[in-house]
């Protein structure tokens, strides 16, 4: 199921270590603290617990899955963001 995770940190440092997580379970940034990406149910549940244990009082972590169908109908505008799946998950 595909994901769309929003992120708001109110230090840097912190905002990276939760972008490399996004990142380590295969969601791509498609702005700036955006992420999109395809997730099993099991896969957001584990990145939902890491999440939960990194984040410090201030952050904020929003994760959405979405299905195929709403997916597919997606729009943009501006600049063109590629959706391919050409990143590759590191286990």
């Amino acid at each position: 199921m595909y994901m769309i995770a929003s992120l708001d940190c109110r230090f840097k440092t912190n905002q990276k270590n939760i972008e490399n997580v996004l990142q380590h379970y295969g969601l791509r940034k498609i702005q700036s603290s955006l992420y999109a990406g395809d997730l099993s149910n099991g896969e957001r549940k584990d990145l939902s617990e890491y999440i939960s244990e990194i984040t410090r009082e201030n952050d904020s972590v929003l994760i959405i899955p979405i299905c195929e169908n709403c997916y597919a109908k997606k729009q943009t505008a501006g600049r063109e963001i590629k959706f391919k799946n050409d990143l590759y998950r590191v286990y």
